[in-house]
């Protein structure tokens, strides 16, 4: 998922699948994540037609907050579909997501020392003599973040 994804986007997941009927089948899902993440993430569960209980159940994840692949570049979390019936009786499986942040272009170069050099060159230096050599640094990941000389 790239980092610039808008919050409010929804992430598809896999639906469960069970072989029993109706009410003994996917009854509901439900997120285990630390808290970070679901702070970050939360589950939405629907039903093609909410008034027919034969519709199976969709589940997604919406993302909740804008993401920062340079403070947290992976989300691990596990969803859990479970089944029942009236007795209580009650079944579940799990599913284990790993979301890996993608890295756009969102930070700036950034010079040692405030990006301010002074030098003082002699008269006489000879020609093509190095006077001044800078740093910069970009926390942006892979060839977002490299610095052309």
């Amino acid at each position: 998922m790239s980092e610039s994804a808008s919050v409010g986007t929804l992430l598809p997941l896999p639906t469960a699948l069970d072989p029993d009927h109706a009410a003994y089948s996917v009854t509901g899902y439900r997120l285990q994540a630390d808290r970070d993440v679901a702070e970050t993430f939360e589950l939405v569960v629907t039903r093609g037609s909410a008034d027919d209980e034969a519709e199976p159940l969709s589940v997604q994840l919406v993302l909740r907050r804008p993401l920062d692949r340079e403070t947290q570049d992976r989300y691990s979390l596990r969803v859990y579909a479970s089944d029942g019936d009236a007795r209580g009786a009650s079944n579940s499986g799990s599913v284990d997501v790993h979301i890996n942040v993608a890295d756009v272009n969102d930070n700036r170069p950034r010079f040692e020392g405030e990006g301010r050099y002074e030098v003082t060159v002699p008269e006489n230096l000879p020609l093509h003599t190095t006077i001044l050599t800078v740093h910069a640094d970009d926390d942006d990941d892979g060839p977002n973040g490299q610095v052309c000389e």
